[in-house]
């Protein structure tokens, strides 16, 4: 049987437009490249998005979307520059723009899962070596219904940022540019070191001075004290001596 050409023609057209249409309710027909995270598989969050799946190519913008959280939380939460498109900056980013501030500790892409798991009650396990800006701290106690566990690690876990973090070229510290920033390991002896006398010390921690060598965190954790707020006041004493 011979097809004439005009049928010929209108059975290619319906064949390529209905293979699309059938793809796209299929979900495998896709017009751009799209992000979405892994969801939790059972019980009651069964759907929702797993922010253990935010890799280092989100961006911020697609962060705030997925996980319904303010870009100026995130922002403020990890201390960009006003000047920062918030919402293009991404995830891996974050690596860059602290890698000049001497932390001595991992700030980056785990650090931006734990706010957005904490922002939102949703479980993820907290690693050790993982560390939040004061900022994320401070909004997560502000407005997360956190946990006792995940209060004390919080605690435990955020670091002091002076002023806002520029994600330009990082440049390596000089001896003299470098910041002697608080964290959980900063011992006695350190801030000694670093020009805070005796007596200053003792007048934060209202006691005398332990062995040099015990960590602050350490001495938080023996004393039933907030971590952050020792590292808080005894920063300033350490910035007041660089002054």
């Amino acid at each position: 049987m011979r097809i004439r050409s005009w049928a010929l023609g209108l059975i290619v057209i319906v064949f390529i437009f209905g293979g699309i249409g059938v793809s796209s309710v299929l979900g495998y027909w896709q017009t751009e490249s799209t992000k979405i995270p892994a969801t939790y598989q059972t019980g009651e969050l069964a759907g929702q998005y797993n922010p253990a799946d935010i890799r280092g190519s989100y961006s911020f913008g697609e962060i705030s979307k997925l996980f319904n959280i303010p870009l100026a939380d995130l922002g403020t939460a990890f201390a960009l520059d006003p000047a920062v498109n918030i919402a293009e900056f991404k995830a891996k980013d974050l690596e860059t723009a602290y890698a000049g501030m001497s932390l001595n500790v991992e700030v980056g892409t785990d650090s931006l899962r734990v706010f957005v798991a904490l922002y939102n009650g949703l479980p993820y396990t907290l690693a050790d070596t993982t560390y939040l800006p004061e900022g994320a701290v401070a909004i997560l106690k502000a407005k997360a219904n956190l946990t006792g566990e995940q209060s004390a690690f919080l605690d435990t876990h955020s670091v002091a940022i002076s002023g806002l973090v520029k994600p330009t070229t990082t440049t390596v510290p000089t001896e003299t540019t470098a910041v002697n920033t608080i964290v959980g390991k900063t011992t006695f002896q350190q801030l000694l070191d670093w020009g805070v006398s005796q007596a200053d010390i003792e007048a934060v921690i209202n006691d005398k001075m332990p062995a040099a060598s015990t960590t602050l965190r350490d001495y938080a954790t023996q004393k039933g004290l907030e971590f952050a707020g020792l590292q808080t006041t005894l920063q300033a004493k350490v910035n007041a001596v660089k002054k």
